[in-house]
């Protein structure tokens, strides 16, 4: 989850298999299963015989004003997946009339057999294609990926043997495709990262967008799952756990990915939980610095405490500033109980340089309903 939205952390949740070179009309046959808990479409049998470079997830939940641009990106890849599959968690609008009638490819769709599943159930059902595919990508369908993406991100894994973890930057959009901002500044250049530093990124919740984020799998099951009782940060956990057990870690510094904000956000519903928003966050640097395996030491835990402090000082400041100043001061309650007042404060005095060097000198934009930035 880019660390905000979800990234997965979104109404719209949708997967959908396609390819090219595609199958003929007689592999491309659907067939119906029905489960004790699941109702899915999937390839036919020989289709699925057929290991695939490339594998795109798109789950989507009511996805019909944005998925259009989503298959399109898609299509525009310079090196295509072999498979896109719509993971459809019970859309009631036009999402999947859209995706049928989609002419740059044929899409493969699975429908989730139980209505209002959690966002995250439906990822981890894209998951289970990974021992069919070298690389599972997990696009949301509102965003989109620069015509290289594939071609860019595949080729930084290409010497990883087994499984590995790309990921980049991402320019944040809004409804109109209108830009935003960059996650960081583009030089071009390419990181490896060994396990303990990537982890130390993840307990400090470093960006990192599901849009901008390509699995190696190499035709292995996944050995983890995205947790279901983390609703914003789950994908924070998953990335984390994954990472972990890669084999290669890497960064590549050019913005391929598009991460959109818009008011259907899935964080513009889950935002009004002070566990999941706020809480949940402290939990998640909690969980991923315990997988480095060294204790937190005192200094460790005043960073991470005082990286706690601002971003929980930035929402509690956009919320303020969306006009509901109870939730806002209830989320500097819990804050200052885990931080302390002193880290509090010195978070805050951060946030107000902050803000006046991005939006008032650099006078950069950002989406309303973002509360994280």
């Amino acid at each position: 989850m880019h660390p905000g939205r979800l990234s997965g952390n979104r109404r719209p949740e949708n997967v959908k298999m396609c390819g090219g070179p595609f199958p003929s009309a007689s592999l491309r046959r659907e067939v119906r299963l029905h489960l004790p808990c699941l109702a899915v479409t999937v390839p036919s049998a020989n289709l699925r015989a057929v290991k695939s470079k490339i594998i795109t997830a798109v789950p989507v939940r009511n996805g019909e004003e944005f998925i259009q641009q989503t298959l399109e990106a898609i299509a525009r890849q310079t090196l295509r997946p072999d498979r896109v599959i719509i993971f459809d968690n019970r859309s009631s609008d036009r999402t999947l009339d859209i995706a049928r009638a989609f002419a740059g490819f044929e899409c493969e769709i699975s429908i989730a057999g139980l209505e209002g599943q959690c966002m995250f159930t439906n990822f981890n059902r894209a998951l289970d294609f990974a021992d069919q595919t070298d690389y599972l990508h997990i696009l949301h369908a509102d965003d989109t990926i620069s015509p290289k993406f594939y071609e860019i991100m595949t080729a930084a894994l290409a010497e990883c043997d087994g499984r590995g973890l790309a990921w980049c930057l991402d320019e944040r959009i809004d409804e109109k495709n209108a830009h935003l901002s960059y996650s960081g500044k583009a030089d071009g250049t390419v990181t490896v990262l060994d396990r303990d530093s990537f982890l130390q990124r993840k307990a400090e919740i470093g960006n990192q967008a599901f849009c901008a984020t390509l699995m190696k799998t190499a035709g292995q099951p996944v050995p983890v799952r995205f947790p279901l009782d983390y609703p914003v940060l789950g994908d924070q956990i998953f990335w984390a756990a994954y990472g972990a057990q890669c084999r290669q870690r890497v960064y590549v510094n050019q913005a391929l990915a598009q991460y959109r904000w818009h008011g259907t956000n899935n964080t513009t519903f889950l935002g009004p939980s002070l566990q999941s928003l706020v809480l949940d966050e402290w939990r998640t640097m909690e969980t991923n610095e315990a997988l480095r395996g060294r204790g937190m030491s005192w200094h460790r835990a005043l960073k991470l405490k005082g990286l706690f402090a601002v971003r929980s000082g930035i929402k509690a400041k956009r919320i303020r500033q969306q006009g509901n100043a109870d939730y806002a001061q209830q989320i500097v309650r819990v804050t200052k109980e885990i931080t302390g007042p002193w880290l509090w404060l010195a978070g805050q005095t951060l946030i107000e340089a902050r803000d006046l060097y991005i939006y008032g000198i650099l006078r950069h934009q950002r989406h309303p309903k973002n509360i994280y930035h």
